[in-house]
This record gives C-alpha cells, structure tokens and sequence, in this order.
C-alpha cells in the first residue's frame, strides 16, 4: 500500500480552485482523493522567541512513540492489510482533511508550494526532492528563512553532489539520529545507497524525470513497518492574460500523474539504454584497462574492452580512431616494442581520485558577456541555444571546455529548455500517458483539491482547443504549436530535422521548444503541406549526422572532452537522437494531411 498525494500550488495569486469558483461557481469534485491518515495529535505551534525548545528536538513522549515504532510496536492504523488485488498498488481514499492538519504555521506572504511543505514537516522526519542542485538550494534557503521568520531554530538540511563530504556526512548523521525530526532537502543522492534511518515521509517539488526515480524516492519512506509515504507539490507560474494556449498546460502535473499511473496501471518501468554509442565510457574503460595491466598490445587491448557488452555497437574502425586520437593527445605512449601504456597526459587523469566516477558531475560554467562575468550555469547549451540568468535572455556565442566559460550576447525573448537540461531522457511512453491523462475523465486517488481543479482546468482547455488530440493547432496568423508528444531524444530529432531538413520550404522560423512537451514556431505554409513535408523528409533515408549542426560537438558525458570530435558527434546522431521513433510519429501524421 502507498501513501501519495499530489497537490498543485500557483506560486502566487488565487489557487486553482479559487480561480475555478470565480469563473464558473462551486463545482461537484470528481473524487475524493488521498489515502487515510489519522490526524496526529497536534503539535505545539512556536511561540516566537520564547519557544526554546528546538524544532529539530522531541519530546520525551515522542521519542518514546518513535522507539516503539522502532522496535516494531507501532499502531495498528500505520499497517494495514491492502485491499487491493494481488500485484496492484492499493492507495484508498480518505479523509482529505487529515492530510491537511498543519505542524506549524508559515509565515503571511510564504510561497504557498514551501509553505505547505514547511507547516507539514515540523515534528517529522522528512527528505524534500527537487530535480536540480540550484532548485535544492533556493528551496532550502526559503525554508529556513521561514524557520528565521517564525524565530524557530533551523529544521532543514541540505544534501547534493556539489556540498563537500563533511556536509553531506552531517547531513547523513543527523538522518540517522531517531531523536532528531529534521528535514533534508535533497537530489538524486538520496534516492538510493546512503543509510539515513527511517523517514517518515517523501516531498516531491515537481515531477521526477523518470518512473524508476519516482519509485527509488518513494523507497526511501515507509521502512520498518511503515507504508511509503510521498506528497508531490507542483508548482506553476500565475498565468498572464495574453499567455498562449500551450503554456497554460500544467506539464508538470501531468507528467507526475504519468509516472504514478504507468506503474499503477503496467508496472512499467523505463527499459535500459543498450544501444547508445558510450564512447566516454570507452574511454574510461581503456584508461582503466591499461592502468591495471600495464602495457599490452593493441590487439590485447580491444580484445579486453570491445567484447564488453555494453560496447557491442563499437566498430573496430571506432576504436581505432580513438586510440590513435589518445596517442595524439598523450593520454596512451606507445613503446619501443609497439605496445600501449598510459601516457604521461594520461597519468594526470587516472591518479585523480575522482577517476572511477563515470558519471558526469555538476560543473559550473562562468557565463561572461564582453568584459562582464554573469554568474554561472551548469550543462551549458551549445553555441546558438539561449539561456536565462541575471534576469536576461542570453544567446550562447561560444563554450570553451579548458576554461570552463560561456561566453553570451544578450538578445530579446524568453528561454526554451534545452537538452543539457533535461536530466534523465524522459520516455515516449511518459508523454504518451501524459496525453491519455489529459484526455480521459478518469479521476485518480490522490489528487489533492488544488490539483483536482487545476486537472480539470487543464481538460476543458484541451477539449476545447483540440490540444489532446490534434498535433498541429493554429494559434493565430502564421503562428503554430505542434504536440508532438514525443521523448526527450525524439522530440529533440523532431526539432532538428524541421529546423535543418523543413524550414526553408515550409517557411518556418523563430522555432522555440519547450521540451519535451511542445514548439511553437511561425510558418508560412498551410498544414496539410506541413504534414506533407514533414512525412516525406521523415521517409528518406538520411544519414543521421546530418541533424547535427556544424562545427557542433554535443558533450554530454564525463569523458567527451577526450574523445576525437567525429566520434562524439556521431555518438550523438546515432546513440542519442531517436530518430526511428521521430520517423514514427511523424509518418502517423499523415492522416492529419
């Protein structure tokens, strides 16, 4: 059995169902939509400055409730018998009211998503997921300024990959103590691996990227005798009057029903990623390789990594091209005798410690613009993609990968995403339950009331302006959105190859993207020729290289720094665009022509 809800919160302005009330009136809810959980007995709200006794800090009685729930004593009403059928997810409805039962008070003019986070955490032991290292920080900064508003002592910790190790290990001991009922806001370094006793509930800010992740965050509640617990907050900017159609979809709503409902439904979880070309883990791999054995021969070599199997689309031709490119740059030294050791340049990156981590870390980029630094960023776009900091859109003129710096030109507009920030490659099959979602009248367990009205907000624009079901929609003029309802990596070769192979005969221009969920562009052709062109060019037999732009080298790994620049862009074309399932979709089209 699980404990979920899901609430939506506008970070400023009416709720949704506020908003729903002053347009139409009251309106009958679907249904009722939470688990049942008691109402704790409530807790003594801070008394300003005369409240000495640490939030963080219990009382006897309850250190004397935690221990025997420690011990396996707890109440029969925290474990009951599912009454769902063998293999599904039992998450009953209750009593809405309950979840809402505050253990503090946030202060007057709080953001209403941390607000309710920071009133449903006192007391309790908690971790707090959001989906970047900055969303984190600005989240942990705003609830402990509560906590200084309130004059209570500071309840909230923070964990992430870019803290040093003495921050992340204080963090780890304070989850650990069952005396202490603190709070940890947090992102994917918690989701698994690290042993912080028992929590008794998950926050999610937003959706999680992936299935798996949802289910790795809601692992880590409801141990020892206790069902996991999740509460998703969604969070949406107040909408303006004259925002367009596509933007007042709440995506993240979706995707987070998406990720309950696949599971619920198919217990579906994202399949591996077998068919990539991994060249920065063969690059890892042969440094490691070398560094252990000492020096072999060219042969020995490919015939110790290339029959890994993760390598099976590597070429011998490929790898070729990376071992001469790794004597080149003095990463491998050849001996005397024509065999192969690590190179001296080599030597400098494998006696780091931080060698054996495959995975890409954080690193920021300073962003400079002429003389000016502006700040920093993480996963910089490449060259020709816009970003957004110091409250200004910025176009990317160059990346220098040595120096860490982007260096910007400052220009009008706002900013699409772009793939070096979309962690995680969310999957069609996400977007395509996110469609159902839209489309359907269903109503789902653990939809909070916000939510609830925020869902059916988001129905009736659907139905009315054909979103759900139509891929192309006029919104005016010469100007379109397109729903593809694609992956991260498909959408992605979707709007590659109608910038690249379409836009000169379909007059298209000023294509933005917000993906994966929509684009919007201006075009002069009608739709049918839009389906048509797009259908036909989807039907030739392209080399895939040619969707990606010149004298662009995409690094999305660790170790693509190292490897020749003809291998990282085909390792993008061919291993990261999916363009079988763009060719898909688009030839689908057709019977919209």
């Amino acid at each position: 059995m699980w404990r979920i809800s899901m609430e939506h919160f506008y970070n400023s302005g009416p709720q949704a169902q506020q908003r729903g009330f002053e347009s139409t009136g009251p309106q009958e809810a679907e249904m009722l939509a939470c688990e049942r959980i008691e109402p704790a007995a409530p807790a003594a709200l801070p008394a300003g400055a005369q409240d000495v006794r640490h939030s963080g800090q219990l009382t006897q009685e309850e250190r004397r409730q935690r221990r025997e729930r420690a011990r396996g004593k707890a109440a029969p009403k925290d474990r009951r018998t599912s009454s769902a059928p063998e293999g599904e997810v039992d998450i009953p409805r209750a009593d809405e009211q309950a979840l809402l039962n505050p253990t503090d008070t946030a202060p007057e003019n709080a953001d209403p998503g941390m607000g309710y986070i920071f009133e449903h955490t006192r007391g309790r032991k908690c971790l707090v997921f959001a989906n970047s290292r900055e969303e984190a920080e600005a989240v942990c900064s705003m609830l402990r300024s509560y906590c200084e508003s309130r004059h209570e002592p500071d309840r909230f910790l923070i964990h992430h990959g870019n803290l040093s190790a003495s921050l992340r290990e204080t963090a780890e001991e304070l989850m650990r103590d069952e005396e202490q009922a603190q709070t940890t806001v947090t992102t994917s370094t918690l989701e698994l691996g690290i042993d912080i006793g028992r929590l008794e509930r998950a926050f999610q800010i937003d959706a999680p990227f992936t299935v798996s992740s949802f289910l790795q965050r809601m692992g880590r509640t409801g141990r020892r005798d206790l069902p996991p617990e999740m509460w998703f907050v969604m969070r949406e900017e107040e909408p303006e009057p004259r925002t367009m159609m596509p933007e007042t979809i709440p995506w993240k709503l979706l995707q987070g029903i998406a990720l309950v409902q696949l599971y619920r439904e198919e217990k579906w979880v994202e399949p591996p990623e077998l068919d990539r070309l991994p060249y920065s883990l063969l690059y890892h791999q042969t440094m490691s390789t070398l560094a252990s054995t000492g020096e072999l021969t060219p042969a020995e070599l490919a015939q110790r990594v290339l029959t890994l199997s993760y390598f099976h689309r590597i070429s011998a031709d490929d790898y070729r091209v990376l071992l001469r490119h790794l004597i080149k740059i003095d990463h491998i030294q050849v001996t005397e005798g024509g065999g192969l050791i690590v190179g001296l340049a080599g030597e400098r990156i494998i006696n780091n410690f931080k060698f054996y981590a495959v995975f890409q870390e954080n690193e920021e980029f300073t962003v400079r613009s002429e003389s000016a630094e502006l700040g920093t960023i993480v996963n910089p776009p490449p060259p020709g993609e816009r970003i957004a900091i110091a409250g200004h859109c910025w176009i990317v003129e160059e990346v220098d990968w040595k120096r860490h710096t982007v260096f910007a030109t400052q220009v009008k507009g706002r900013v699409p995403a772009y793939f070096g920030d979309c962690p995680g490659d969310i999957n069609t099959h996400v977007l395509e339950r996110m469609r159902k979602a839209l489309n359907e009248h269903a109503a789902y367990p653990y939809l909070m009331g916000n939510a609830r009205a925020r869902l059916a907000q988001a129905r009736h624009t659907a139905e009315i302006s054909g979103a759900g079901t139509k891929p192309l929609i006029n919104l005016g003029g010469d100007t379109w959105v397109l729903f593809p309802w694609l992956g991260s990596y498909a959408f992605l070769a979707l709007e590659r190859m109608l910038k690249i192979k379409c836009a000169a005969e379909l007059g298209l221009r000023g294509l933005d993207p917000s993906r994966p969920y929509f684009m919007q562009f201006k075009m002069k052709a009608d739709e049918e020729t839009f389906f048509e062109v797009l259908a036909a060019e989807a039907e030739k037999d392209f080399d895939p290289i040619d969707l990606v732009y010149p004298g662009e080298v995409p690094y999305f790994d660790r170790y693509d720094e190292f490897v020749p620049e003809e291998l990282v862009r085909k390792g993008f074309a061919e291993g990261v665009l999916d363009i079988e399932d763009m060719k898909q979709r688009v030839l689908g089209w057709r019977d919209h022509a």
